[in-house]
């Protein structure tokens, strides 16, 4: 009997058809339904960094700069921080999470109109089949849904997708959409 259905979801065409699928199943089935983002790592691309400050996801106003002499900031250049270096990768995680947010709440809400009822989301970080692998453990997954190809780059083809090492791996059942 399926009663935890674990889905993961990137925004991808894939991942949204997946999300579809996991959601017709946890209504059929009366299951609870987990939707899983893992955030991506390093540098978002250039036009998910735009539409994120456009759409005013991310605060772009930098913290106060410090005073030299004022307790805790550096003086006369000693263990100076680049707070530009900083700054910028505050802002990357910020906007890697406010669309995280964005991709998680979009599939909750496409999964409850798909007539799941119970459907809770969770967000993630870390390397993205082996968070997969670990929420289906942590959660008690009985079938882990997820699409054949996301928004992984090339490297994918070359390595192993994840929809690959899930599926060989995970001590469910898994379901792979295209």
């Amino acid at each position: 009997m399926i009663t935890k259905i674990l889905v993961a979801a990137d925004g991808s065409d894939c991942s949204c058809r997946a999300v579809e699928m996991a959601a017709d199943l946890a209504a059929k089935y009366g299951a609870e339904l987990t939707v899983l983002h893992v955030l991506m790592h390093g540098e978002p691309p250039a036009e998910l960094q735009k539409m994120a400050l456009v759409e005013h996801l991310v605060d772009e106003t930098p913290p106060e700069t410090p005073t030299p002499g004022v307790a805790g900031t550096p003086l006369g250049g000693v263990g100076r921080t680049d707070f530009s270096h900083v700054e910028h990768q505050r802002i990357s995680f910020e906007i890697i999470s406010a669309l995280g947010q964005r991709v998680a709440a979009n599939a909750v809400a496409a999964a409850r109109d798909k007539g799941a009822d119970n459907v809770t989301s969770r967000i993630r970080e870390g390397d993205t089949a082996d968070q997969i692998l670990s929420a289906c453990q942590d959660d008690g997954a009985d079938l882990v849904v997820l699409g054949s190809r996301g928004l992984g780059t090339l490297g994918g083809l070359l390595l192993g997708s994840i929809s690959q090492k899930v599926s060989q791996l995970a001590a469910c059942p898994c379901l792979i959409v295209r």
